[in-house]
């Protein structure tokens, strides 16, 4: 090989070496604003996954307190009708002593 032929190849293998550089710098610029994406999308992912969950907490809050309203007023719907149940069976319970006094009355000829 000539000088003239080796300077050459070593002026080739310099450019090569120097787009091979070029191009490195390259991929790693592109792979840099990859993983910046990534991290930035990560992070908007995060924050809406955060407001969900915030979001669904409040929901559950809102629907257990429902339950314990829905829950308080069965409950003085029952004590309500309990009463009422009681006043109607005591109702019943006095109207049947008044009949039957009245039938005894009739009976022993109070009323005659």
């Amino acid at each position: 090989m000539t000088p003239e032929q080796e300077n050459q190849l070593f002026q080739a293998i310099g450019e090569i070496q120097g787009s091979q550089t070029a191009i490195l710098d390259d991929l790693r610029s592109i792979k840099a604003d990859i993983h910046h994406s990534i991290e930035k999308s990560e992070a908007r992912q995060k924050q809406i996954t955060d407001s969900l969950k915030i979001d669904i907490e409040k929901s559950e809050q809102r629907q257990a307190e429902t339950l314990k309203t829905h829950a308080e007023r069965l409950t003085k719907v029952e004590e309500k009708l309990t009463n009422q149940r009681v006043k109607v069976a005591a109702m019943g319970g006095s109207a049947g002593l008044a009949v039957s006094l009245i039938a005894y009355a009739v009976k022993s000829g109070m009323f005659n």
